[in-house]
């Protein structure tokens, strides 16, 4: 399972707030799993999701993640829970659509890559990841 994305937007950015950093800066989001693209949003938070899986990742004993986003009115806008077989990665933007079941290590390596990478580029962008993803 990959979280990627492309075309980091800073064209809504108006302030200088962490919820402004969280809120504005979007990007197209597509989950990749067994190389078939299985969920892609063009303009999606992908700032709030990687401050919301950093925050999970470093909880120990983390159970299942849903991201509580300031920009979805539904909590879930993308979720990691167990099954029987693994864990998968979901969303309620399009119920019934996840991941095939994973290792919990592969699954947060996944998210791993995907918010090292968000903090390089908010880095590129001359702002600081501790800042903007700090909880």
């Amino acid at each position: 399972m990959e979280l990627i994305y492309d075309r980091l937007s800073t064209e809504e950015l108006r302030g200088t707030t962490q919820a402004d950093y969280l809120i504005a800066l979007d990007a197209h989001l597509h989950v990749v799993d067994g190389g078939v693209t299985i969920f892609d949003e063009p303009f999606f938070p992908v700032v709030e999701l990687a401050r919301g899986l950093k925050i999970w990742l470093e909880s120990p004993g983390q159970g299942a993640f849903e991201l509580d986003s300031m920009s979805f009115e539904q909590r879930g806008a993308i979720a990691i829970w167990k099954v029987p077989e693994g864990w998968v990665l979901g969303w309620v933007l399009e119920a019934g659509v996840m991941t095939a079941p994973a290792d919990r290590v592969d699954l947060e390596a996944g998210c791993r890559r995907f918010v090292a990478r968000v903090e390089a580029d908010l880095a590129e962008l001359g702002l600081d990841p501790l800042v903007v993803l700090r909880h």
